[in-house]
């Protein structure tokens, strides 16, 4: 029982950052983009953003597995969403640990429109 819990405060204390760093990268801004409405991304398959393990070298080791799935501002929580503003361009994501899937978070991301490759 207490290695479930350790194992779930690691995968909390580093899924923001995670998750924001899907966001910057230009491989997963890719991955994101194309993701369809409850698509999912898995760390086990997808592996973790280039400058992550480089940007917290305490995580190698610690056998971390996220996913994110995509989807829609009716399935983000209000407490979560209230304050973002939103257009056209915006995708709305929730992360969260494959083994907590309770502990979500979510995020909205405008990407640029009509500018498939903007970051690179």
């Amino acid at each position: 029982m207490s290695n479930r819990r350790i194992t779930k405060k690691f995968h909390s204390r580093y899924l923001a950052d995670f998750f924001v760093e899907c966001s910057q990268d230009p491989e997963w801004e890719k991955k994101l983009r194309e993701l369809k409405i409850e698509d999912k991304l898995n760390t086990v398959e997808d592996g973790f953003p280039a400058d992550f393990a480089e940007i917290f070298p305490e995580t190698q080791g610690l056998n971390l597995q996220y996913c994110i799935e995509r989807i829609t501002l009716a399935d983000v929580p209000r407490a979560a969403s209230c304050w973002w503003p939103t257009d056209e361009n915006t995708h709305f994501y929730m992360a969260y640990p494959a083994e907590f899937p309770q502990s979500s978070i979510y995020m909205a991301i405008d990407f640029p429109d009509g500018h498939e490759n903007c970051c690179g």
